[in-house]
């Protein structure tokens, strides 16, 4: 039993920073704009706030919201469901015994809606980046790259 209970606690430290310490909105399951820019792609409200500086036209524009608006739908209810799993494995690792058999098919879940969320907002991600021109895509890099400096 003291084997399970150091399983799970590892399993918990691993997965806690993405899956169990997420706030209500389930939003931190997505990367963060320094990971998403150093892998060379663009949030949308990063680049919603530079628009005009970018000469983002009317129909990026369009297209983006469309974009975002589609990824919203997606999510909704996976956030719902996302969080209440979460609230159930919690209740089930807080107990002074904890049933591994009975908790680990919960983490798996949970983990795969995590998966999913990520996945919907790397489509996302990768669907904006391709609506923006190539000079677009140029003058953001420089902009970062001397923000870095």
């Amino acid at each position: 039993m003291y084997t399970v209970r150091i399983t799970l606690a590892l399993l918990l430290l691993a997965v806690g920073s993405g899956v169990l310490a997420q706030g209500v909105s389930g939003q931190d399951a997505r990367p963060n704009h320094r990971e998403v820019l150093a892998m060379g792609l663009y949030p949308p409200d990063i680049i919603m706030r530079h628009q005009q500086t970018l000469g983002i036209t009317d129909v990026q524009r369009g297209r983006m919201l469309k974009l975002v608006r589609a990824f919203q739908d997606e999510v909704a209810e996976l956030q719902w469901n996302l969080q209440s799993e979460q609230q159930l494995l919690r209740q089930s690792l807080v107990q002074d015994e904890v049933d591994a058999q009975a908790v680990l098919p919960r983490v798996e879940r949970v983990l795969q809606m995590e998966s999913e969320f990520k996945l919907a907002h790397f489509r996302l991600l990768i669907a904006v980046k391709n609506e923006l021109s190539q000079e677009q895509i140029a003058m953001i890099k420089r902009r970062l790259s001397q923000r870095r400096k």
